[in-house]
């Protein structure tokens, strides 16, 4: 028998595609990591038509005066990756590890250029105000061991159920969990639209 919390989980997200939507004002839109990454990219990320797309839509939702909303998991996730971008592009060579590249003096332009950009995100988002409880926490632990979702995307998903927000996503594994997704990759779409 399966448990009430995880059947809402497995639900198939709706996704609407993002070169159709119609932001509408107030509407609070939840801004995943992949998006922000398009936005304020890395320089070692080379731009592409998904970059193009979102940032195309990040000005029509500030247009519609629809609210960007962040969290600090985001935040966490976009510094981590904007570095890690830079060193498997750059540094690798030099530092093999990851960690002996934060010890180095390389990493201090590369965190002031990731940090920079963080600032930026915040200044253009608005904060939710939910606080994250333990509840959620055992939720997103026994979600993460069905492996529909890693740990931060099922907070994330949780976040969108109890705020009533869309998630603007370029992440192919937010197929499941019973809320409306903002997208413009294919295959997501597809996957939301397959029974």
């Amino acid at each position: 028998m399966t448990k009430p919390g995880l059947w809402r989980e497995m639900m198939r997200n709706k996704a609407y595609n993002l070169s159709h939507y119609s932001f509408a004002c107030k509407e609070k839109i939840l801004v995943d990591t992949n998006v922000w990454i398009y936005l304020f990219p890395p320089p070692g990320n080379p731009r592409n038509d998904f970059a193009t797309s979102y940032s195309w839509a990040f000005l029509a939702m500030i247009r519609a005066e629809a609210i960007p909303v962040i969290d600090p998991s985001i935040i966490s996730e976009y510094l981590n990756r904007y570095c890690r971008i830079e060193w498997e592009v750059h540094f690798r060579k030099i530092y093999p590890k990851f960690k002996t590249f934060r010890k180095s003096p390389d990493f201090l332009s590369v965190a002031h250029a990731a940090s920079t950009f963080a600032s930026n995100i915040l200044a253009k988002s608005s904060m939710h105000d939910l606080h994250t409880g333990k509840t959620q926490l055992l939720q997103a632990i026994q979600s993460f061991k069905t492996g529909q979702l890693d740990f931060n995307d099922t907070l994330l998903v949780d976040l969108c159920k109890q705020l009533d927000m869309k998630l603007l996503t370029n992440d192919s594994d937010f197929q499941t969990g019973g809320i409306d997704i903002l997208t413009a990759n294919p295959k997501l779409l597809k996957l939301c639209t397959e029974q």
